[in-house]
């Protein structure tokens, strides 16, 4: 394979690249090594660029992407044809002689600082974030029965909840909701949408473009989609739409993915000034810029809109704009009872259920060495005495699972010393009696149990502590305690999704369970996922409280809560043998 000099930290259709010719202002390009800023050239680096377009090239590349709706697939058949294609990439992208995966497992690493064998796994794992069930998220009616039950969700696994934010009823006056009115308004077509994708972890802005083109499914056109890339990851996406264009070039006709400033006033202009949707997954900070710079431009136009229906000139309605924000979250795993109980084995391999648990659990906290928001951090188990395991027999079999898969998966190029320091602070500590640590020193990461009984700030310390693959099991007595011992005390606003290890054979969603989950969702928690899932969220359900629907129709303030998932215990033991198929391919 020949390897290019520098590799494209953007994606742009191959026609369309080409009608552009060069940029008005050139390239810009940066280099990394290991993870970290480096000069290109020097040993191990590697160099992404981007072209630095015009205004005038800008509003071109709208006008022809905009042209492209026209002839490109939609509905039925750009999914059909989307999922065809995304099979064809999964097939090839296991070869190892495959160029595209050859440049991934080449390049991306060296960017980022994350493994090769991290990297890897996300290519032949990409399965686990499945496509399959977006055309019937896409079709739901939630109600407002969801904001006082759990909701089915007709074609898909799980149930639904709406929290509403806050005083939402008081502002409706005397006026009452029936359960079966629909939460969502009539749907707005969007015609533009524009994403802001983070670079903490790969895949960001591939994720938006394909959540923004399968609005299709209810019958337009795809929109245009504009998502800017990360300068701190720019590869993975162009690498992987590079490799959907080859198998069906129409398919992303109307999609680019670039690189500009937020401070760029002018193309900030040209873009929000015409965008329905804008989906922003960056930092806090980025994402009060954006959403003033959202704010700004919608009153532009609606000035604009006032002032033209004031001299009676001709012009498109005023269509509202909705911002998607996804800002810094955390997660955590939840580990039942019932799993922990002793001699259970799984009746395929035979092996414990409680270490099949461990890895799932393990798993959730390696992905991503904890830099993203689904990587879990602390983890609580509900012990039950003497039937079950405890939290310290649990921890040990965690620390074992982790020492497995810091062979399997390697941590990434980062300092030590942060790790380092973690583990000599929880030795201290355990001159108390109530901690226990469970790893060495020379580990690539730390397990340790804490029994100590924390207040608001020493929980938000220790959630924040736990990053670069360090894990506090916590106990608790019940699982209710989880909600309202330590979610508490987290802003609602930066609670993700919960790992959840729970069940029984046959015994489906209990009462009980949904008790809890409609408790963490109260405090702010969007998803729950089974464990072993929570790298690979499932397009369908909860992003950050915001579905699917979310991008096609306006909606009262508050948030959905999703399960994603009928049965726990089987989709555990589903999830244990994909896992193990690619941790261990030889059988």
């Amino acid at each position: 394979m020949h390897a290019p000099e520098v590799m494209d930290g953007f994606w742009l259709p191959q026609r369309l690249r080409e009608e552009l010719g060069q940029p008005l202002n050139g390239y810009a390009s940066l280099s990394f090594a290991s993870g970290r800023p480096s000069q290109p050239g020097h040993a191990g680096a590697i160099s992404a660029s981007w072209p630095l377009w015009g205004p005038g090239q800008w509003k071109t590349l709208l006008g022809r992407l905009n042209e492209n709706r026209r002839s490109a697939p939609q509905g039925d058949e750009f999914w059909r044809r989307l999922q065809a294609a995304l099979q064809v990439v999964g097939e090839r992208l296991a070869e190892p002689t495959d160029p595209t995966r050859q440049m991934a497992l080449q390049f991306i690493p060296g960017y980022t600082g994350y493994s090769t064998e991290m990297i890897q796994f996300t290519l032949e794992a990409l399965q686990l974030m499945s496509l399959e069930q977006l055309p019937a998220a896409l079709s739901l009616q939630p109600t407002h029965r969801a904001t006082r039950a759990w909701q089915s969700m007709p074609g898909l696994p799980g149930r639904l909840r709406f929290f509403p934010a806050p005083g939402w009823r008081s502002r409706l006056g005397t006026f009452s909701i029936r359960d079966d009115y629909p939460i969502f308004a009539p749907p707005d077509y969007p015609a533009l949408a524009v994403g802001y994708g983070a670079g903490n972890v790969p895949g960001t802005a591939m994720l938006i473009a394909l959540l923004s083109l399968s609005t299709t499914l209810a019958g337009e056109p795809p929109p245009v989609v504009i998502v800017k890339n990360s300068r701190l990851e720019p590869i993975f996406a162009p690498l992987m739409l590079g490799a959907l264009e080859q198998v069906d070039p129409d398919l992303l006709s109307t999609l680019a993915v670039l690189v500009w400033d937020y401070e760029d006033a002018a193309v900030q202009e040209v873009l929000l000034g015409e965008a329905e949707v804008v989906i922003a997954a960056a930092s806090d900070e980025t994402i009060t810029q954006i959403r003033a710079q959202v704010e700004r431009a919608y009153n532009l136009r609606a000035r604009q809109f006032l002032a033209n229906k004031s001299k009676g000139t001709p012009s498109p309605p005023l269509r509202p704009m909705r911002f998607h924000a996804h800002g810094h979250k955390v997660s955590f795993s939840v580990i039942g009872r019932e799993v922990l109980q002793k001699n259970l084995l799984e009746a395929g391999s035979g092996m414990l259920l409680v270490d099949i648990v461990s890895l799932l659990a393990a798993l959730d906290s390696v992905f991503w060495d904890q830099n993203g928001c689904l990587s879990s951090r602390v983890h609580f188990v509900e012990e039950s005495g003497r039937a079950g395991y405890s939290a310290v027999e649990y921890a040990e079999r965690l620390a074992a699972q982790m020492r497995m898969l810091a062979a399997a998966l390697p941590r990434g190029a980062w300092p030590r010393q942060l790790l380092h320091d973690r583990f000599d602070r929880y030795k201290q500590l355990e001159k108390t009696s109530q901690v226990q640590v469970l790893s060495g020193y020379e580990d690539e990461f730390l397990v340790a149990v804490d029994r100590r009984t924390l207040g608001e700030a020493g929980v938000r310390a220790q959630v924040n502590d736990c990053q670069g693959r360090v894990i506090v099991v916590r106990p608790v007595a019940d699982l209710m305690e989880v909600p309202e011992g330590y979610l508490r005390w987290l802003a609602p606003a930066n609670l993700q999704s919960l790992s959840v290890a729970v069940g029984q054979p046959g015994t489906g969603l209990s009462e009980s369970f949904l008790r809890f989950a409609e408790a963490c969702g109260k405090r702010g928690v969007t998803a729950i996922r089974t464990a072993g899932r929570g790298a690979f969220p499932q397009l369908a359900y909860s992003w950050d409280g915001l579905i699917p629907l979310d991008l096609l129709h306006p909606r009262v303030g508050g948030h959905f809560t999703t399960l994603e998932f009928d049965d726990p215990y089987e989709q555990i033991l589903e999830t244990y043998r994909a896992v193990l198929a690619k941790l261990n391919p030889a059988g």
